[in-house]
C-alpha cells in the first residue's frame, strides 16, 4: 500500500513538473560581417559582405539596405539587395553585393550604413554536395571557380545554384558571385558541373580564398569548412597527439 502511495505521489510530482515546462520559441536573428567596399572597373560602387544567421531558426528573404553618403555626411543614394541563397540555416553565412549603378553617384560615396530585414522559414535537408572544385585566373584577370554538385536526395534538385563568397587575406569579403549548374535541374544521384566567374579585375586581384555553398528549391548543400579552419583543426589535432605522446 505504501509502495502504491509513493508511486502515485511520484507520478503527480512528475506531471506537475511536465506542466510547468514551457517550450521556448525559436528566435530569428542575423548580423552583417566582414563587409567592405570598392569601385569596379566600370565605375560602380559596390558594398560586399556576408550575413550570419545568429539565431536558432532558418531565414529567407534576407534583405540588406545600404544608405550611401558623401564626405559631408549627405545621403547620395539608398540601395538594397538580397543575400544569396534561398534559405539561410542557423550559424551559416550568405554573401551580398549592394551596388550603385550611377557612376557619377558612385564617385561621391565615401561611407555607408547597412540595415537588415528577414523572415523565418522551415528548414530543408542538406543533400547537395560540392565536389572537385578548383580556381584560377583567366587571361583578362577574372577569378574563376569550377566544380561539380552532386544531388544526394531522392528528388530532382531544381534550379541548382552555387554561390561563391570571395575573401582577401584579412578575411574581408571582396567579391560575391554565383552560377547555376549546367543543367540546372539535377536528378537524384547525378553530378553536374558549374563555373563561377568574378567578372571584375579589381575584385579578382584581391581574392585570397573563397567559400561555396549550393542550394535549390528542394535542398541545400552540406556545410563547407573553409581551408583555414581545416588547417586550425589539423594543427590542434597534431598538438593533442603530441601531448598524448609526451605524457605516455
Amino acid at each position: 500500500m505504501k509502495s502504491l502511495k509513493f508511486t502515485l505521489s511520484l507520478l503527480l510530482v512528475l506531471a506537475g513538473f511536465a506542466l510547468s515546462i514551457h517550450p521556448v520559441a525559436a528566435a530569428a536573428n542575423a548580423e552583417i560581417q566582414n563587409d567592405s567596399s570598392y569601385i569596379s572597373t566600370i565605375g560602380n560602387y559596390h558594398i560586399v559582405g556576408e550575413v550570419l544567421n545568429s539565431g536558432d531558426t532558418w531565414l529567407q528573404f534576407v534583405k540588406v539596405t545600404a544608405i550611401m553618403k558623401d564626405a559631408n555626411g549627405e545621403v547620395v543614394d539608398v540601395r538594397f539587395t538580397y543575400a544569396q541563397g534561398e534559405r539561410l540555416p542557423p550559424n551559416e553565412r550568405a554573401p551580398f553585393d549592394v551596388f550603385e549603378i550611377d557612376t557619377a553617384k558612385s564617385a561621391q560615396i565615401t561611407s555607408y550604413t547597412l540595415a537588415l530585414e528577414f523572415d523565418a522559414v522551415a528548414p530543408i535537408e542538406n543533400l547537395l554536395q560540392i565536389q572537385s572544385q578548383s580556381s584560377s585566373t583567366d587571361s583578362v584577370g577574372w577569378y574563376e571557380v569550377v566544380g561539380e554538385v552532386k544531388n544526394n536526395g531522392p528528388a530532382t534538385s531544381s534550379f541548382t545554384k552555387v554561390v561563391g563568397t570571395f575573401y582577401d587575406a584579412q578575411g574581408k569579403v571582396v567579391g560575391v558571385d554565383f552560377a547555376y549548374t549546367s543543367p540546372a535541374d539535377i536528378p537524384p544521384g547525378q553530378t553536374y558541373g558549374f563555373k563561377i566567374t568574378v567578372r571584375d579585375a579589381v575584385a579578382s586581384a584581391k581574392i585570397s580564398r573563397y567559400a561555396l555553398f549550393a542550394d535549390s528549391s528542394q535542398y541545400t548543400s552540406v556545410p563547407e569548412t573553409p581551408w583555414p579552419v581545416i588547417l586550425m583543426v589539423a594543427a590542434l589535432t597534431v598538438g593533442i597527439v603530441a601531448l598524448r605522446r609526451k605524457k605516455a
